[in-house]
Formats: structure tokens, C-alpha cells, sequence
């Protein structure tokens, strides 16, 4: 779901599926209408703020190219809706993306995370949008989906080389657990703090999928995405337990990753309100198991 100041909230939502003919409407509201070259999928763009045209073909032009580039990414069992409407919002609230629809904002500042809100509709998200599986590979593997083919880069191992540093690391057992991860993903919201530990947890996410697919491939990751009981697939998949695989991760996080430089720090959303409380969140969440 990324620009890296930008969360994102994932409720049930299920629309009823419809077939191609039923679902293209005639006449002026074509140029919101956008069907993927396979067929399958027919995205219609419902623009509240009244952008330019422009502005909606350029997002058509996006859509088709995120869809491509997941659907040669990963495979799940998942079947994606054959409609998803997308929404463009006014504001700079929190992008999600659901069964048939994507919420999307920061629209005419470009920062809205449409590769990975698009990675969630398309792969889906536990059993049919519920969190019965958790977050951690689902949030991780759209981020670095954004990453790699959205305009919002996480700067995620840089900024776990920050945290590194700071003796800020949130164990991964934390997140991977089913008992544990919602006071990580999905904590209330109600203070900065709250904001700032979401936002690690997506950064830790999306650091260590991201090197697990760079060391040992996507093919591997697939057998991990949206899997239940993390820990166990792990070394099931990569034959190391978590805490092996998580000490590699840090080892490369560490030998391999530079400082962020000014600029870094000025492309991450709302770096500075980040880090300003960072010290003040309860060192129970970052104390090793």
C-alpha cells in the first residue's frame, strides 16, 4: 500500500462481479474506463476532484502498466474481482486498496501509491481482505512492488540502517505474529506515536522482503506471500528459522547501506515527525523475545 509517510488501511469490501459488457458503460464515461489488454479486468476511474482528462489517462496508462508488472511478479491462489473502481480523493488521508476498489489520495501532488494499494487487489490480502493472515508479506511485498514500478520509493534499507543505528529494531517474530502484529500494522492511531511504529513496521516489511526476493529470488517468495504461520514457511522455504534469516538480513543492512543524505530525509514523507518521537515509543516493542 507507498509514499513512504502514507499507511495503509485494509476493511472487507466485496462488490459483485460483472461481466465485461455489463460493466462498460457508453457514450461520454468511455474516457474513465480502462480494460486490461487480457480482458479480465475493467478499472473504472471515478474522479471526485475533477482532474484534467490528462491527469485520468495518465493514471489509465499507470493502472495498465502496474497490472502488468504484478501479474508477472507473483502468483497466488487468489482470483482478483473482474471490476475495480478507483477512486480519486481529495486530501492526503491513508491510500487502501480492496477486492474491487482503490481508494487513492495526494492525487494532484502525485504521491499516491497506486502500485501498491493494485499489488493488494490483484494478489489479495488474507482470506478474501480479512487479517487472518497477518500483514507482514502482504505490506512488504506491495511496498517493494512500489518500489520497484511506483513513483513513491520506501528508502527501506536506508532507513533500517538508520533504526540499525538507533538501536530501533523491531524483532521480526514480533511481526510475524498473529498475536502481536495489530499493535504494529494496525495500532489506533490515536497519537503520533502510533503513527511513527506503523510506519517502521512497513519499513521492516518491506526491507526484509525485499531482501529476501534479491537473495533468493521471487520464486522462493512466492511459496511465503500471504501464507499462515510465517515462521514455520520460513524454514520450511529458505531451510534457516527466522532469527537466522533476520541476523543475515541485518548483517547485509549493515555492511551494505549508506547514511541517508539530506535529501533522502527531504523525498521521505514526514521523515523529521517520524524520528522526533521515535524515542518515545515503549521499549517493550523493541525488546527480543
Amino acid at each position: 500500500m507507498f509514499n513512504i509517510g502514507r499507511f495503509f488501511l485494509v476493511f472487507i469490501f466485496l462488490l459483485t462481479a460483472c461481466t465485461q459488457d455489463s460493466v462498460v458503460p457508453k457514450g461520454k464515461d468511455d474516457e474513465n474506463i480502462v480494460i486490461t489488454p487480457d480482458g479480465k479486468i475493467t478499472f473504472e476511474i471515478i474522479n471526485k476532484i475533477k482532474v484534467p482528462q490528462e491527469k485520468v489517462d495518465s493514471i489509465k496508462e499507470e493502472l495498465l502498466n502496474a497490472y502488468d508488472e504484478i501479474q508477472n511478479s507473483i502468483h497466488s491462489k487468489y482470483v482478483p474481482s473482474e471490476r475495480i473502481n478507483v477512486f480519486l480523493n481529495e486530501g492526503n488521508e491513508l491510500s487502501w486498496g480492496l477486492k474491487s476498489e482503490l481508494q487513492l489520495y495526494d492525487i494532484k501532488e502525485n504521491q499516491y501509491p497506486l502500485v501498491h494499494e493494485l499489488t493488494h487487489s490483484l494478489l489479495g490480502y488474507g482470506n478474501n481482505f480479512d487479517t487472518s493472515r497477518g500483514y507482514f508479506t502482504q505490506e512488504g511485498f506491495a511496498t517493494y512492488m512500489e518500489d520497484m514500478y511506483g513513483e513513491n520509493e520506501s528508502y527501506s534499507h536506508k532507513l533500517m540502517k538508520y533504526f540499525l543505528d538507533s538501536n530501533k529494531i523491531i524483532p521480526i517474530s514480533k511481526l510475524v505474529d498473529l498475536n502481536q502484529d495489530d499493535a504494529y500494522f494496525r495500532p489506533a492511531l490515536t497519537n503520533q506515536k502510533e503513527y511513527t511504529l506503523q510506519w517502521m513496521s512497513y519499513i521492516h516489511s518491506a526491507s526484509f522482503i525485499t531482501y529476501l526476493i534479491d537473495t533468493y529470488g521471487l520464486e522462493k517468495f512466492e511459496q511465503l506471500y500471504n501464507e499462515e504461520d510465517l515462521a514455520k514457511k520460513i524454514e520450511e522455504i529458505y531451510g534457516k528459522n527466522i532469527g537466522e534469516i533476520e541476523n543475515d538480513w541485518l548483517v547485509f543492512i549493515k555492511n551494505s547501506q549508506t547514511e541517508l543524505t539530506f535529501e533522502d530525509k527531504r523525498k521521505i514523507g514526514l521523515f523529521y515527525t517520524f524520528i522526533s518521537v521515535i524515542d518515545q515509543i515503549g521499549p517493550k516493542f523493541f525488546a527480543k523475545e
